[in-house]
């Protein structure tokens, strides 16, 4: 007999909280800046809320953002790409939600069953956030995130360009951030990188990464550029005059 697939207790009760203010962010009306800049906390308060359920994850939502959004910079995405894929580094692991309690604090899946749920996780997640319009896009990349270059990645099991660009910049900053804490060590998890170019991940996307990783010394990866600096700092003063209308409005 199977295992339950269903999600657990805590996770059940924290979807339905996801799913309230999901849906309070999505209708929500103010001007644009101050619009990204609310949903941008909100979003980064329920993916901390998130990884308190899943073991060994705090903190991962955020630097593997910050990860993507140093490599999508370098690669000339826009402001609207980049805000999208900020969205989808935040809430990535929101389908590991929907896997059933045995499964979360384990290091690998131990039956055939188990590691088909696992590959489902991308796929769950899209579907927890496609119903909110501004996190469609998003939805769209978590779906493809564990994609391989070489099409043996899932759960759609696409390849090379037929993954979403974003998608694949997801996929490095991820498993790069996921090894790096893991290790707690940078060259362990580029020289994973490396390896895996061309097979797991876009060649040109993870040599690009690696090159921009050797070319910044940990302070400014850790603690990003100037302008991305000043550019933080804009966005916690958007967040901090808005923050009464959160309140007001129940968010």
């Amino acid at each position: 007999m199977h295992r339950s697939t269903l999600p657990i207790p805590t996770a059940s009760h924290l979807i339905q909280d996801l799913a309230t203010q999901l849906s309070a962010l999505n209708i929500l009306q103010l001007p644009p800046e101050s619009l990204e800049a609310v949903r941008l906390l909100q979003l980064r308060r329920l993916a901390r809320r998130i990884e308190t359920i899943i073991p060994g994850h705090f903190g991962h939502g955020e630097r593997t953002a910050h990860y993507a959004l140093l490599l999508s910079e370098r690669l000339g995405l826009t402001r609207d790409q980049r805000l999208d894929l900020h969205y989808s580094a935040l809430l990535h692991d929101i389908g590991l939600l929907m896997m059933p309690e045995h499964l979360l604090g384990t290091a690998a899946p131990h039956t055939l069953n188990d590691y088909a749920l696992i590959q489902s996780h991308p796929r769950e997640g899209a579907a927890l956030l496609s119903p909110y319009s501004f996190l469609q896009e998003a939805a769209r990349f978590i779906a493809h995130h564990h994609e391989r270059w070489d099409g043996a990645g899932y759960p759609y099991g696409l390849r090379g360009e037929y993954i979403p660009g974003s998608a694949r910049i997801l996929a490095i900053a991820d498993v790069f951030d996921s090894i790096a804490s893991r290790t707690h060590s940078w060259d362990s998890a580029l020289r994973t990188l490396r390896a895996s170019a061309g097979s797991q991940f876009d060649p040109t996307f993870c040599l690009t990464f690696i090159e921009l990783l050797h070319n910044h010394n940990r302070y400014q990866v850790h603690h990003v550029s100037n302008a991305a600096r000043a550019s933080m700092h804009s966005e916690s003063s958007a967040e901090e005059s808005v923050c009464a209308h959160i309140i007001r409005s129940g968010i």
